[in-house]
């Protein structure tokens, strides 16, 4: 009985010894081979691995929602124990409309897709968490990166996204529908624009939808030499006559807005045949693919007011300030940034990717913007003012009312009005 009982404790002891010899073996032993073993591009390798769920937040065409659905796949191969929940917003002004609440009540996205043309507020309210110091403890390699796309969302110094694109606005317009009008060559200025649109207008069909919105507003004023200057320059001369330009067209009978064809943006008008032009970003090409594959439309440069203009469109990814595991979030970010996604989003979407590599085939994967190219070096930011949502809501609902119920105020008076919210 006593040799069962020493014979007992020495097993005891042996497993005791096993289990301590073990763990001390897997934190000192090498990195499994079945791990990427580079830190540029899966990050440190020494931190404990556990499982967390990100939720990655966008809007898009259906096409865009397809294609993010599948790049997100796999991300565990490269970034153990993380896996991707995706939400969506229906359009770009629920987004807008909805994060606000959502980052108040905590329940936004970990990470979301967004546009430089909003982002700008909420870097500046502290909603976006900065990420230079997330990257170097994740051990991720951002120089593939164009120094200019991650300009875009760099701010006060720091780095607030990943970025994924950088993309001149677009002139679109139906092609059979210009041919079918007689005209000759695609306009090159508004006034060329206008003339045109008085022979595309008839049989139901309006010269050119107009979004009464800032994206669509800003690209009038960039081409007359205007430009809001992040809230200083709002009721400059310039953006007058960009402003009046638009509010003729609709005076004339040329021009239709989304809210009066009964859709949500011009993109809808557009593909349902409503409209025979007008201004838009790549994001048209997996729409109209989708929603209307017979429409024979096409890319021409940003009309000129009194000199090229248009702004420079970049999506990124960046990390909500609330997000609770920050460091798998930009894991993340840079997994859905991945040449294979970006190649595919260009491929699919028509997006031109945010790596100077990838961008170098932009053009022979979409022939059909290469009217865009030329745009590139003019191109600008939005230069809202950093209180964006202030601005909108200031310009756009006396806009709205001066098109569309015919106010009696000039577009000189509702910009001064504008421009006294940010003195």
């Amino acid at each position: 009985m006593k040799s069962k009982k020493i014979l007992s404790l020495l097993l005891a002891i042996f497993m005791v010894a096993s289990i301590v010899l073990t763990g001390c073996g897997k934190s000192a032993g090498p990195v499994s081979s079945s791990e990427p073993s580079s830190p540029a591009q899966s990050g440190n390798q020494n931190q404990e691995t556990k499982d967390v769920t990100i939720r990655f937040g966008l809007w898009g065409s259906e096409k865009e929602i397809s294609v993010y659905t599948d790049v997100s796949k796999g991300i565990e191969s490269q970034f153990p124990g993380i896996k991707l929940e995706m939400q969506t917003y229906p359009s770009s002004a629920d987004f807008w409309n909805q994060l606000p609440a959502q980052i108040a009540a905590k329940t936004a996205p970990d990470i979301v897709k967004l546009t430089n043309e909003g982002a700008y507020e909420y870097i500046e309210k502290g909603m976006f968490a900065p990420i230079d110091d997330l990257v170097k403890e994740a051990g991720l390699d951002l120089s593939a990166y164009a120094d200019s796309a991650k300009g875009i969302w760099a701010a006060n110094g720091q780095q607030y996204g990943i970025p994924v694109s950088v993309v001149p606005a677009m002139f679109i317009i139906n092609k059979d529908m210009w041919d079918a009008a007689g005209l000759g060559e695609y306009p090159k200025t508004w006034d060329e624009v206008k003339t045109a649109a008085k022979a595309l207008t008839k049989d139901g069909v309006k010269g050119i939808c107009i979004n009464i919105m800032e994206f669509h507003f800003t690209q009038y004023a960039l081409s007359y030499g205007g430009g809001w200057g992040n809230g200083k320059t709002i009721n400059s001369d310039a953006n007058v006559k960009a402003l009046e330009t638009i509010v003729d067209m609709f005076k004339e009978g040329v021009a239709i807005s989304p809210q009066e064809a009964g859709y949500g943006w011009d993109g809808e008008v557009f593909a349902n045949k409503l409209a025979a032009m007008t201004t838009g970003g790549y994001w048209y090409k997996g729409f109209l693919a989708e929603s209307a594959p017979d429409i024979n439309w096409v890319v021409v440069g940003m009309p000129e007011g009194t000199t090229k203009g248009c702004t420079s469109h970049s999506d990124g990814w960046v990390v909500l300030k609330d997000a609770p595991d920050k460091l798998a979030a930009v894991k993340a970010a840079y997994w859905l940034t991945r040449d294979e996604a970006l190649e595919k989003v260009m491929t699919e979407v028509g997006i031109n990717p945010s790596k100077p590599a990838l961008s170098s085939k932009y053009y022979e994967v979409n022939p059909e913007f290469k009217a865009i190219e030329a745009m590139v070096p003019y191109a600008k930011d939005f230069g809202y003012p950093a209180d964006t949502k202030k601005f909108i809501d200031t310009l756009i609902p006396a806009m709205q009312e001066k098109i569309l119920a015919g106010s009696e105020k000039s577009v000189k008076e509702i910009l001064d009005e504008v421009q006294a919210q940010f003195n």
